[in-house]
């Protein structure tokens, strides 16, 4: 991932981007982080949901060899897979202005959400946000649930799936107890 990713960085750095030092008030950066993040997400959306397609599943499936989620999950991808999914967010940099200090702040945002979504914590699990519940929901049952912060890319894709507590108990459970059946017989 480093090696595909490297030309972008070194595109920012060189001022190929359109990142910026000044700061325009808290006003553009709350936007910036707002669109960052719609934008973002929407991307991901049709990333991850074209990775799971027959012909590119197998670029995909190392990430979901995790039935029950945790945060080492979250960065378990193979590299094609890491940098499809990583785009969308070097990409952002080079169609919109963004401040470079937000940009790096964004970075290690998207790193703390993307292991929140998978660290098993199953706060909140309203119809907006996407959080560790709908995260889990994908892993178990694959075709839900593709999103990376919000819900809204599901629900025009037809691909959301509300997560059920009793349902999520009853099915995680029996992933784990699948997995400890597995780690048994290796």
């Amino acid at each position: 991932m480093a090696c595909a990713t490297s030309p972008l960085f070194v595109g920012e750095v060189l001022g190929y981007s359109k990142l910026h030092n000044e700061f325009h008030g808290w006003g553009w950066i709350l936007l910036s982080a707002v669109t960052f993040l719609l934008f973002t997400d929407m991307c991901v959306y049709w990333v991850h949901r074209f990775l799971h397609h027959p012909s590119l599943y197998y670029f995909h499936k190392p990430h979901h060899l995790w039935k029950v989620s945790s945060p080492f999950a979250s960065h378990a991808f193979h590299p094609v897979d890491g940098f499809a999914q990583g785009f969308p967010y070097h990409l952002y940099v080079y169609l919109f202005p963004m401040n470079k200090y937000l940009y790096v702040f964004m970075f290690i945002f998207v790193n703390a959400w993307t292991i929140s979504i998978h660290d098993g914590t199953y706060w909140m699990p309203g119809s907006i946000i996407n959080t560790a519940a709908h995260h889990t929901d994908h892993h178990l049952f694959f075709n839900y649930n593709y999103g990376q912060y919000f819900t809204l890319w599901d629900r025009i894709g037809g691909s959301f799936r509300k997560p059920s507590v009793e349902q999520h108990n009853y099915v995680l459970q029996e992933a784990k107890e699948a997995s400890a059946h597995t780690r048994k017989l290796d």
